[in-house]
């Protein structure tokens, strides 16, 4: 049997080159391989609502012989993935929704793991020793994306100060980036297509030399401005509901690398929580 192309590397070579709608296919591959491993075309195609040659051309694009050659790679791609997971404590007979959670924790899983098995910790790193130096740290995003910059920004600012979320309460994306310069550091997180608003942020980011890491979910990355590193997380879900898990872990991850670069956080957590706990006791 001849060799098959490597996955994970003809998604990353081909994602320039994608259409929307192929794009579309990439991004759902990525988080639901157990689909797309076991599914006959037809299945797949009604599934996703495509044409049954839009698969076929897809698997072609990535440089397989067709559908059944990509399929094969994705099982084994999946299989690798997966583990047994006896770990979750037994629940009382008789509960409706236990499949339901076991199905979640399982998914939890497998997004940390997929995660950090490809996660680039150079990358990782690098951002972590820019958030530690920088004499100011901007973490932007929007609408979903928003809430996780926003646990992101609050982990770092109880690190070290200058740490800004953005966009502000009836602010604009200008107001918190227009006087940011190479001295400084951004973290921007956004998922999928990333919206007009998010991409001219990203440019004005590299126009004005600010270092810049964008963290997003495991799609096939589009183009994005030269200069702009990525880290990328699992988001797949076993409901229309996109898991935030890995993400918030890739956060976590970040912020625990700069707190041990930095040599106060400790002394600024001690004092945060003294002033908290004096706000707390006051009459």
């Amino acid at each position: 049997m001849a060799d098959l192309p490597d996955l994970d590397e003809a998604l990353r070579i081909k994602a320039h080159e994608l259409s929307e709608a192929e794009a579309r296919l990439a991004a759902h591959l990525v988080e639901h391989p157990d689909v797309w491993g076991y599914s006959p075309t037809t299945e797949l195609a009604r599934t996703l609502r495509v044409h049954r040659s839009t698969i076929v051309r897809f698997a072609q694009r990535l440089g397989f012989d067709g559908y059944p050659a990509l399929q094969e790679t994705v099982r084994i791609w999946y299989l690798q993935s997966v583990t047994g997971n006896d770990d979750l404590p037994a629940v009382e007979p008789g509960l409706n929704h236990h499949a339901a959670v076991r199905a979640v924790y399982e998914r939890e899983l497998r997004n940390l793991r997929a995660t950090y098995a490809k996660l680039d910790l150079a990358v990782l790193e690098e951002t972590a020793v820019r958030i530690a130096e920088a004499r100011h740290v901007l973490v932007f995003g929007r609408r979903f994306s928003h809430a996780i910059a926003q646990h992101t920004a609050n982990m770092l600012r109880s690190l070290r100060p200058g740490v800004r979320l953005a966009p502000e309460a009836g602010g604009s994306s200008l107001d918190s980036i227009f006087d940011l310069g190479p001295e400084d550091a951004a973290v921007v997180v956004s998922l999928r297509r990333h919206s007009p608003e998010v991409q001219r942020v990203l440019r004005v980011l590299t126009e004005q030399s600010v270092p810049c890491t964008l963290i997003t979910d495991a799609s096939p990355l589009a183009k994005l401005p030269e200069g702009i590193e990525t880290l990328q997380a699992h988001i797949g879900s076993t409901s229309t509901l996109e898991s935030f898990t890995s993400l918030v872990s890739v956060g976590h991850a970040l912020a625990t690398i700069a707190g041990e670069l930095l040599a106060g956080s400790a002394g600024r957590q001690a004092e945060i929580e003294a002033i908290r706990r004096r706000l707390i006791e006051a009459p």
